[in-house]
C-alpha cells in the first residue's frame, strides 16, 4: 500500500522542489512514495528530509535508501562520528566481530588478550587446543606457580594425589623419599604432606617432579575446570602465540560478545566502517530511525 502524504500534488511538488513540468514528465502516474524514493536516490535533499520524517518503518527505510547494499551502508557509516559508529558494533553477530579482528596484527591481538577476563581466555585456549595439548604446554614455571596459589584447596590436591596412577605415584614417592615405592612409604608421604605448614606445603608441591605436577593439574582441572583460571593470562597468551594468526583469530569466537565489541572499538574509522557494514540490514535501519536519520542526509550529499 502506498503512503498517502498530501492530496494536493502541487503543494507536494513545491515541498519537494520539483517543477510542475518534471512532475508531469517524470512522475505522471507515480505514487507519492515512488516519487520520494526516486528523488532521494537522486540526492534531492528535500526528498531525503521528507523520507526521514515519514518513513518510520525499517523496511521502508531499507527500500528507499537501499540499505541492503553493503556499499551504501559503508557510505552512511563513514559519515558517522567515532562514538556513533561504535554504537553499531553491538548490533553485529559475534562471527562478524571476530572477522573484524583480522585487521589487527597478531601481536596486537595477543597484547589485548593479556587484559581480558581469565575465564574468557581459558575458553579461547580450550577452543584452540585439546585439553591434553594444553597440559603439555604448561612450563615448569607455570606448574610451580599453580601450586603456590591461595585458591587451590589442599583437600583437592590430597584427594588427587591419592588417585595418581601407579607410575606417577612411584615417581613421586621415590623422588621425594629416595626409598623404593611401596604402599607404606606412599601413605607416610601423604600423611606428611597433609600435616605440613601452609608455606612449606606450597613450596613442597611447587618443587616435586614436573610430570607429577602436570598429571595432578590434569586431574584437578578435570574435576574442577575453574582451576584452569589459576594460571595467569600470560601463560595462555604464550600458548596462543604458537598458532598461525588465522587459526588463532577463529578461536576468539569463544570470547564474550562485549569483549569482541571492545576490541573492535579501537579500529581506525575506515576499518571500523568496513566491519560495521556487515550489520544486519533491519537492525541498522532501526538504529538509524531511533535518533540517527540526520546521517542519511549527510550521506546523500556525497
Amino acid at each position: 500500500m502506498a503512503v498517502v502524504l498530501d492530496t494536493n500534488m502541487k503543494l507536494f511538488a513545491d515541498r519537494m522542489n520539483i517543477t510542475s513540468s518534471r512532475m508531469v514528465g517524470d512522475y505522471g502516474l507515480k505514487t507519492v512514495e515512488e516519487i520520494i524514493e526516486a528523488e532521494a536516490e537522486k540526492g534531492n535533499m528535500r526528498a531525503v528530509k521528507y523520507a526521514a520524517e515519514v518513513f518510520h518503518s525499517p523496511q521502508k527505510l531499507i527500500d528507499v535508501f537501499r540499505l541492503s547494499d553493503v556499499e551504501n551502508k559503508f557510505v552512511i557509516l563513514q559519515k558517522m562520528d567515532d562514538e556513533t559508529r561504535r554504537e553499531v558494533l553491538p548490533l553485529l553477530d559475534p562471527q562478524d566481530l571476530v572477522m573484524g579482528l583480522f585487521f589487527f596484527t597478531q601481536d596486537k591481538l595477543l597484547e589485548m588478550l593479556l587484559e581480558v577476563d581469565i575465564a574468557e581466555l581459558v575458553n579461547v585456549v580450550l577452543t584452540a587446543f585439546p585439553i591434553e595439548n594444553v597440559m603439555a604446554m604448561y612450563t615448569e614455571d607455570d606448574l610451580a606457580m599453580f601450586f603456590q596459589s591461595d585458591d587451590l584447596e589442599r583437600e583437592d590436591v590430597l584427594k588427587q594425589l591419592k588417585l595418581l596412577p601407579p607410575e606417577f605415584m612411584q615417581k613421586l614417592v621415590e623422588g621425594v623419599t629416595g626409598m623404593p615405592y611401596n604402599q607404606e612409604n606412599a601413605d607416610g608421604l601423604m600423611k606428611s604432606i597433609e600435616n605440613m605448614p601452609v608455606d612449606k606445603y606450597k613450596d613442597f608441591m611447587s618443587s616435586i617432579d614436573p610430570e607429577v605436577q602436570r598429571q595432578l593439574v590434569f586431574q584437578l582441572t578435570k574435576e574442577k575446570p575453574e582451576y584452569l583460571q589459576l594460571f595467569p593470562n600470560q601463560t595462555y597468551v604464550n600458548m596462543l602465540s604458537t598458532m598461525q594468526k588465522p587459526d588463532m583469530v577463529k578461536s576468539l569466537i569463544a570470547l564474550n560478545k562485549e569483549t569482541l565489541v571492545g576490541m573492535n572499538s579501537i579500529l581506525p574509522p575506515d576499518l571500523m566502517s568496513i566491519v560495521t557494514a556487515q550489520v544486519d540490514t533491519k537492525e541498522f535501519a532501526k538504529f538509524l530511525i531511533h535518533g540517527h536519520l540526520d546521517i542519511l542526509k549527510e550521506a546523500m550529499m556525497i
